[in-house]
Formats: C-alpha cells, structure tokens, sequence
C-alpha cells in the first residue's frame, strides 16, 4: 500500500512531476495538455497547491499517484469537486485510487462538504473506477467543445 499524503507548500515540486506525467501518460484524460502546462512558472505550481488541496501516493519516496480537490467558486457550498486523479501505469489495480479518493472523501468533509463531484471525458477509460467508487452520473454535461455534444464530459457525483 501507498503512504497517502497531503501535498503542503514545500511539496509544490512533487505535484508537477507526477502531474506532468500523468499529462505525457495519458493526455486525453484531462482537460488541460502537457504542451502548456510543462511551461508554468514555479510559482504557478506554488500557486495551485496553495489554490487545492492535492493529496499524493508515495512508494518509496516517490509519488505514484496524485489527485487534487477544491470547492469551485460557481458551485454549491456543499460540493467539492475532485479533479486530476491518476494512477501510474505500473501502480494500478493496486487501491491506490482508492485511497487517494478515501483523502478527498475525508478533506471534503472535514471542509463541511456532503457531496463531492467530478467531470469525466466521454472516453475516459477510469469512469468504471469512479462508478465503484460511488460515483453517479447526475446527468450534467460540460460541453467543452461548444455545438459538439459527442466531446461534453460528464459530471458525476457522490454523497459523502
């Protein structure tokens, strides 16, 4: 098992690598692309850890997992929205997923949320995993390609 950590101010190094790889692994699983998020400042990277709280998977010193959590300001006080998760190739079908949600599920309470929410591409391969998580799909779509209702991704939710 993964020792699960919540990324603080002095972990902001951390974060960028294994978010960086999770970009070059699997770039069609997010939002953003490696191309513009490699070129972000330091102080970008200091800035989002500070924005989220990030909780990373560690196998001997190294992480191996990551994902973050915020509330976004345009949703209910009530929710906080998981985004970024993702695994290593070479630690899946482990738990680790698991446990990075588990971090979230806990933060996002102690943080007086009752529902925590995720956006998932229409191919995502990891939409089996968030559904065994207790995901549900709410039936909201982000349409981020506007006219294109094929690319929405799909907002999925979980009561806590």
């Amino acid at each position: 098992m993964a020792d699960i950590i919540r990324a603080h101010d002095d972990d902001w190094s951390l974060v960028r690598e294994i978010r960086l790889r999770s970009l070059s692994s699997d770039p069609a699983a997010f939002g953003q692309s490696w191309d513009k998020e490699s070129t972000y400042e330091d102080s970008v990277w200091q800035d989002r850890v500070r924005a989220a709280a990030w909780f990373l998977a560690m196998e001997e010193g190294q992480p191996v997992g990551v994902v973050a959590v915020r509330h976004e300001e345009d949703s209910p006080a009530n929710e906080r929205e998981l985004q970024a998760m993702w695994v290593t190739p070479a630690s899946r079908h482990g738990g680790i997923a698991a446990q990075l949600a588990e971090a979230v599920f806990d933060w996002a309470r102690e943080d007086q949320a009752d529902t925590v929410t995720l956006y998932i591409g229409p191919d995502n391969k990891a939409r089996a995993l968030y559904e065994s998580l207790g995901f549900t799909d709410t039936g909201d779509r982000w349409e981020i390609v506007e006219g294109d209702p094929d690319s929405a991704w799909l907002k999925m939710s979980r009561g806590l």
